[in-house]
């Protein structure tokens, strides 16, 4: 994908979420420059996600799953769309959940392909940060 035409889309979809926004649905953004979305799930556990979302949206966002201090969290904190792993590609805990470039280039997920996803709503970037804060706030309690 070309590299302005990819910017152009994370800068698109990052606008529909203002820090106002986020604040009321309990997310703390932290920075929005292409190509990463870096947010705090706020919770009594709160999650820090960074979303990479280099060449958006031919490819969904690659996460991050980090301490609020923005170290990689490690196990054992998972469940539901939270797997302690390890991702073949990353080596780390991931968010095994359609939306995630770690669940379309799972071996387990690699027919359910991202152009099945893209577009729909609530696959943009906003979307899917919020679908893993209610999934991490769920495990969490």
């Amino acid at each position: 994908m070309h590299e302005a035409l990819a910017k152009a889309n994370f800068e698109a979809d990052v606008a529909k979420l203002s820090d106002q926004a986020a604040a009321r649905v309990g997310l703390e953004i932290h920075s929005r420059i292409y190509p990463v979305l870096d947010l705090t799930v706020q919770h009594k556990r709160p999650l820090r996600l960074r979303l990479r979302c280099d060449s958006w949206d031919e490819l969904p966002p690659a996460i991050d799953l980090l301490n609020p201090d923005g170290s990689f969290l490690a196990p054992p904190h998972f469940g539901d769309i939270i797997h302690d792993g390890p991702h073949p590609s990353t080596g780390r805990p991931f968010v095994c959940m359609r939306g995630t470039r770690e669940y379309h280039t799972h071996g387990s997920h690699l027919n359910d392909l991202w152009d099945n996803y893209r577009g729909q709503d609530g696959m943009n970037i906003p979307g899917i940060a919020m679908q893993i804060a209610r999934g991490w706030r769920r495990l969490a309690k």
